[in-house]
């Protein structure tokens, strides 16, 4: 084994490190093997006897003086150490270095450590920490920047919307309380008249009282205008530079390349049931970030609540029900495929329940049907059978799925009629109320490929509503007494000549002939009491 200061050379020469030693003047006595391939390749080999100070005292560079400054000072003795890092970029690299210098005495000398220590991954940590930090910090002043903009407006719209007595009112309100607050210059509020699916501004508000010139929005032709697509996708739509958007012309009011520069449309969705839309105009491009825009989407929501508790007020205190008539064109439905599969005219006759709750449709056909001839499966059918036949026709129970008479009657429907011939459905249905009416008119358009309304009005019910004396009815009925009553009249049992016999009807209801007379007496009777009494 070799000496100690052999060992040490060796030691020193081997460190990944570059080392250097230097004597008080800054020539340079000693280097190890990374200091020497770090060098230049046209350079001394080893460095030895070059002034280290000299060289870096030439560099232009205010890293180079404090680092000749701080090694002075050490082999000065005025400090024992001293340390700072500097960049060392290549041409393709960043790279960062920590330099220290330390003083020692050897033979009465004073000599000096160099160490140059790469901190390239240590540094780049610190400098994405850096931009990390500046970038939460400008999130939160964006943050704190919004907060202030809509301070108040999200208690103001709140308060307008649980003290509004009509849908204007509060259409008019929150219009007005939007544009008070910067950047909102102008808002409107849009309704869809579904007969003429026309989407048209109701009520608006905008600062400098620019006078909203914005015409109806045919929503087949103007898909691609934010307030139709935020209707229809029941999702916010943002435009955050109006001038590069096609159509701005004609589409915003005279201007708005001027005075509005950016735009929200908001759907005033609540449930199932889309009520309209909210648009929002901004005097200033990209005024809707996200977090501005959940701001806003929040307000809608609230203003779409206020118009289902609005709505439900009306109910309470109207006696009108809303009729629609529309035509649906789609082989999936399963009356369609039906009434193609067996070449006849299919008639709603009426819906029942079994004893599960399981609904059972009864139609009719125009003709005489096989009962081989209505067993293909169908995905929207448990279950198909023939319950009796006749010169004219036959009459069918349908153990329905996901169809459109039970989903209709989910929205408190009440099928009118449907009839099915050459791949059309013709329906005529009754709601309680226009919510329910816009709920399933949606329903059936989201479900079918093609869904034309045909009229859609209001009416006044009677002061004693045909459902009131039904709830009674069915509340004084058994279940079996209800389903037997409900199949024998949907079935034309009471008509002359019948459609179909007692037998058959307790055979469908999986009972004895003589129980489902018996049934059958029992609710008639309880009936004839609820007319008389």
């Amino acid at each position: 084994m070799g000496t100690r200061h052999e060992l040490a050379a060796s030691a020193l020469e081997d460190l990944p490190i570059t080392v250097a030693l230097i004597d008080e003047n800054g020539e340079i006595l000693l280097t190890n093997r990374s200091w020497r391939e770090f060098g230049p390749a046209d350079g001394p080999t080893d460095h030895v006897g070059v002034d280290y100070l000299a060289n870096a005292t030439t560099a232009e560079d205010e890293h180079a003086r404090r680092a000749v400054e701080g090694i002075e000072a050490v082999l000065a003795g005025d400090r024992d150490a001293f340390s700072m890092e500097y960049p060392c970029h290549s041409p393709d690299q960043q790279r960062w270095f920590l330099m220290r210098v330390t003083r020692f005495s050897h033979d009465g000398r004073r000599l000096a450590s160099l160490v140059h220590l790469e901190i390239t991954d240590r540094k780049l940590a610190e400098i994405a920490a850096e931009e990390n930090e500046r970038r939460i910090r400008a999130e939160r002043e964006t943050v704190e920047h919004v907060l202030e903009r809509v301070d108040g407006l999200v208690t103001e719209i709140t308060d307008a919307a649980v003290g509004a007595e009509t849908r204007a009112a509060l259409e008019r309100d929150v219009c007005t309380r939007l544009t008070d607050t910067d950047p909102y210059v102008l808002a409107w509020t849009g309704r869809v008249d579904v007969t003429r699916q026309r989407l048209s501004p109701r009520e608006w508000d905008s600062r400098d009282d620019v006078p909203l010139e914005d015409d109806e929005l045919v929503l087949e032709s103007d898909e691609s205008h934010p307030a139709v697509r935020a209707f229809v996708d029941r999702e916010p739509q943002v435009i955050d530079d109006i001038d590069a958007f096609d159509d701005a012309d004609r589409w915003w009011p005279v201007g708005a390349g001027e005075r509005f520069q950016s735009v929200a449309a908001l759907p005033l969705a609540y449930g199932d049931v889309t009520y309209g839309v909210l648009v929002v105009f901004a005097d200033e491009t990209d005024a809707f970030d996200e977090r501005e825009s959940l701001v806003l989407e929040s307000l809608a929501g609230t203003v779409a609540t206020a118009m289902n508790a609005l709505e439900a007020r009306r109910m309470l205190t109207s006696e009108a029900v809303v009729s629609i008539e529309a035509a649906v064109e789609d082989p999936s439905l399963f009356v369609t495929s039906l009434s193609e599969r067996v070449d006849a005219t299919i008639s709603y006759r009426g819906l029942t329940y079994d004893a599960d709750e399981t609904p059972q449709l009864l139609l009719y056909a125009d003709r005489e049907i096989d009962q081989e001839a209505v067993l293909a499966p169908d995905a929207d059918v448990r279950d198909l059978s023939v319950l009796s036949k006749n010169d004219g026709g036959t009459l069918l129970e349908v153990t329905a799925g996901d169809g459109p008479v039970t989903a209709l009657n989910e929205h408190g429907a009440v099928v009118q009629e449907l009839s099915v011939s050459d791949g059309v459905a013709d329906l005529a249905v009754e709601f309680p109320d226009s919510r329910s009416a816009r709920s399933a008119y949606d329903l059936l358009e989201r479900r079918y490929d093609r869904v034309e309304l045909i009229s859609y009005h209001e009416q006044e019910e009677p002061s004693q509503r045909p459902h009131d004396v039904s709830a009674r009815l069915e509340s004084s009925l058994t279940d079996r007494q209800l389903l037997a009553l409900r199949k024998a009249y949907h079935a034309n049992y009471f008509e002359w000549p019948r459609d179909i016999s007692g037998e058959e009807l307790a055979d469908s209801m999986d009972i004895s002939r003589s129980t489902f007379h018996q049934h059958l007496r029992t609710a008639q009777r309880k009936v004839l009491e609820e007319l008389f009494d």
